[in-house]
Parts: structure tokens; sequence; C-alpha cells
């Protein structure tokens, strides 16, 4: 049941039921068209072949009229005598005004009184090649093919001699006869019509629905896990465009579940990492700690001291790499907290510089910054580009050896300031620089640094990305490193 259900369920045999349905109305439009086209055709012919019937027994009886009233006598005998001639027709005399004064008719069934003298006139007056109806008496509403003349006496129009060339009882069988010879050929025509149109249609729907097949099979592959699952794509059309969406779906779909393991990766490794580091200052702090209580009494002020300098150092540590964290958290879990407002770049380099030149003298590491004094304004959030700032040059520190040069440039460009940030440090490694603003990525030299925590540069790029700015860097081992980012200047 189950199977049988699946089979008039597929797009083949609904396609199929669909063809056949319209075939077979076509079918009915074709057999019915073709019965009214050949009633039609019947009758044209009859007023084409009789179309002078009238003016033919005009010619016969002479006069219709005498002293004014109808020559009954002469007027019977000829349409006796047409009607034994031919038993099809019905004759009928009308007055001027188009009134029925006589008639011959079978069983004497006329229902109306008189008869348009519009067709009559259209038929006396037009084309001879026009095929004209006109009223029917004994059928009001209805129209047949007739014939018809003036009768004229003695310069006066005395009415018309108006002839159904088809009777109601002829009519009746011919129709019979016709409709049951047409519908036979329409059934005959239409069953060879039917049988051809089938077997190439079914042929056609099958050709067709063979692309979507594909389709679907390509689908459920995808669905069951083969990732790499694409559509051939061979031809034009809408199957091709469907083929074309699903193959570019499906590339999304892969590539977004790439990242989605390279995140999983990258969140695995920076747990990891995190851990590592926290535990080697909580070790330190309390490996120290648990000495000092232990060995108070015999530990002199010098090694006591010492002891407590290294748990300070590490608390710091400890210290900035939660903050670190904390932050770059804080930034990627709420972007719109930035507060742009107008502020001196200058002067805020200015600042910074003063507040490394303390770090850096100790190091015999020189600050400079360049700048034009008639540097515009630029429109950012002053408490994240100080921190852009204080990363950049406190990374560029641990890059540097004594003697070595850090250089801030700010310059106009269009509507940026353009910041660099240089030093003559020990240069990154080129297979580092894709990698040095991931988060928690360290590079050889900087793994073994305790007041590392791979999150500054991270959270450098974080804040530029907020504020809609790209930073590049450049940089040669033993040559030195570049950073250079722009920001936006403030318009009035």
């Amino acid at each position: 049941m189950k199977t049988k259900i699946k089979i008039f369920n597929s797009l083949f045999w609904k396609i199929s039921g669909i063809f056949l349905l319209i075939m077979i109305v076509l079918a009915v439009i074709f057999v019915k068209i073709s019965v009214d086209f050949s009633a039609e055709y019947s009758q044209e012919a009859q007023q084409k072949i009789n179309r002078g019937v009238a003016g033919g027994a005009l010619q016969e009886v002479n006069p219709f009229f005498i002293d004014g009233k109808i020559n009954e006598q002469a007027l019977h005998t000829i349409m006796h005598s047409m009607m034994a001639v031919n038993p099809s027709i019905e004759v009928y005399l009308l007055d001027p005004e188009g009134k029925i004064l006589t008639y011959v008719v079978p069983y004497k069934e006329v229902k109306s009184t008189e008869v348009s003298l519009v067709e009559i006139n259209k038929f006396l007056n037009g084309d001879p090649d026009q095929f004209i109806k006109g009223d029917d008496p004994r059928n009001p509403g209805e129209q047949k093919a007739f014939s018809a003349a003036p009768i004229i006496e003695n310069d006066r129009m005395m009415g018309y001699l108006y002839i159904i060339l088809a009777s109601k009882e002829y009519t009746s069988t011919t129709n019979a006869l016709q409709n049951s010879y047409i519908l036979g050929l329409g059934l005959r025509t239409m069953a060879l019509v039917f049988l051809f149109a089938t077997i190439f249609g079914l042929i056609s729907i099958a050709f067709i629905t063979r692309h979507m097949n594909r389709i679907i099979r390509i689908v459920k592959e995808f669905r069951e896990g083969n990732l790499d699952a694409r559509i051939p794509v061979t031809s034009k059309g809408e199957m091709a465009q469907m083929s074309e969406t699903f193959n570019s779906m499906a590339d999304k779909i892969q590539k977004n579940i790439e990242e989605l393991k390279s995140v999983e990766k990258l969140r695995r490794e920076l747990i990891a990492n995190v851990s590592h580091d926290l535990r080697s200052p909580i070790a330190s702090i309390q490996g120290f700690t648990e000495t000092i209580l232990l060995k108070k009494n015999s530990l002199s002020e010098e090694q006591e001291l010492k002891y407590l300098q290294i748990i300070e150092r590490n608390t710091n540590n400890l210290n900035k790499l939660v903050n670190d964290l904390f932050e770059l958290s804080k930034l990627e879990a709420n972007p719109e907290q930035l507060q742009h407002e107008p502020m001196q770049i200058a002067e805020l380099v200015q600042d910074v510089a003063d507040k490394f030149r303390v770090i850096a003298k100790e190091k015999n590491i020189s600050i400079n910054t360049i700048f034009s004094k008639d540097l515009p304004m630029v429109y950012a959030d002053i408490q994240m580009t100080d921190r852009v700032f204080q990363n950049i040059i406190d990374n560029a520190i641990k890059y540097c050896n004594r003697g070595d040069v850090i250089t801030v440039e700010l310059e106009l460009q269009s509507k940026n300031v353009m910041v660099r940030v240089k030093d003559t440090g020990t240069g990154i490694a080129q297979e580092d620089l894709p990698y040095i603003f991931d988060r928690y990525y360290k590079t050889q030299k900087t793994r073994n640094k305790a007041d590392s925590t791979g999150l500054g540069l991270a959270i450098v790029k974080k804040i530029l990305d907020l504020h809609k700015s790209t930073i590049r860097v450049f940089s040669e081992v033993n040559r030195g490193t570049t950073f250079e980012f722009g920001l936006p200047v403030y318009q009035v």
C-alpha cells in the first residue's frame, strides 16, 4: 500500500496525470468544435447552393397579389411544388415590414409572427459570398440559412418571399447523422492522437523528471552525510539553476561546518592555553606562599622579599590575563558599546608614548612621535583607541632589544588620519604574520614570555573592526615591524 502511495506521489505520475487530463479535455473540445463547424459548414453550403431559390420561385408565380390580396391558389401551388422537390425547405410570405402573411411548413408549427428584415437586407444588398443567417419562425431565438427575394409589382414593394433552407426536421436528422459521424471520426482521431501523444508525452516527461530524480538522489546523499555531493550541471534552464543553487548552498553549508570545526578547535586550544597559563602563575603563587608560611622562621628578609616579589609578578600576570580575557569577551558580546566622539589623536598618542617611555627607558629603547601640529581631530572611542596604542606599543617593546627605536607617525590622508607604529626590533617571521591577530596566538619568541597573554593584538583588531578600520602589519626578521591603520577625520 505504501509503495502504491509513493508511486502516485512521484513527480512523474503527477505530471503524467495532469498531461493526460489536458489531453482528454483537448480531445473533448476538439470533438465539440468539429461538430459545431460541421453544422455551420452544412448550412453555409446549403445557402450557397440554393441562394437563388426564392428568386426562381417568384418567376413561377405571377402575380403574387390580385387587387392587393394574396393569390392563394397560385402561391400554395408553387409552395407545395417546391416542397415536393425539396422537402427540407420552409416557405414564408412576408409583408414589407417583415410580418408573416402566410406560410407552408410541416405540421404548421410557426411560433413567431414576424421576421427581422436586417438579415434579409444584408442578404439582398450585401456580398453574395457572405454567409448570413436569418430568423427561424418555428424556433424563436435561433437562426438558420435562408434564401429571400423581394416581391415588387407595378413598381410597388409588396413584401418578401422568405425560404428557410433546412427545416426543423431536416436539421434534426442531419445534425444527428453529422454528430454521429463527426463523433465517430473525432473519437477515432482522438484515440490515435491520444495514443501517440501519450507515448511521446510520457517519454518526454520521463526525460525531464530524470534530471529531477538525479537532483533528489544527490540531495539525499548530502542529507545522509556526504558533504562533497554535488549536482553536475550539464544544461541550461530551470533545472540547471536549481542545481547551481543547491551546489552553492552546499558549498556554503560545508564552509560553515568547516568554520565551526575550526572555531571549536580554537576554543579547545584557547581553553587549554588559558588553563595552562592560569595554572602556572597560580602554582607559583601557591608554592612560594606555602614556602613563606612553612619556613617563615628560617627565611632571611632578603629571601622573603624575593619570594614576595615573585608572588607579586605572577599575580600581576594573572590579573593581566584575566583582564584581557574579560575585555575581549566583552567586545565580542557587546559590539555596540563604543562611544564615538571627536578627539585630538596627536594628544592621545603623546600621552601613551609618555607612559611607556619609563618602561622603555629601562631597556634603553627610544619612543618617538611624528605628527603635524595642524592635524585634525578624529572621530572614535577615546578609551578604546587608547587601548589600541597601549597594546601595540607594549607589543613593540617586547620585540625590541636594547638600543632599538619605536616610532609613532600620524599622517593625514584624504578623510582619514593614518597611524603607523614602527619598531626596529627583531621582527616577526613571515609564517607567523597571518596569525598574529588570532586570539591567543603566540609566536615562537613570545611563547616562553611570562608577561605575554597572546590576546593583546586580538583585542586591537577587534576594537579596530568595531571602528570599521583595517589594521595591516609589515615585518622583516631582524629589521623591525610596522603596524598601520586609519581613523576617520571628524566631520563638523
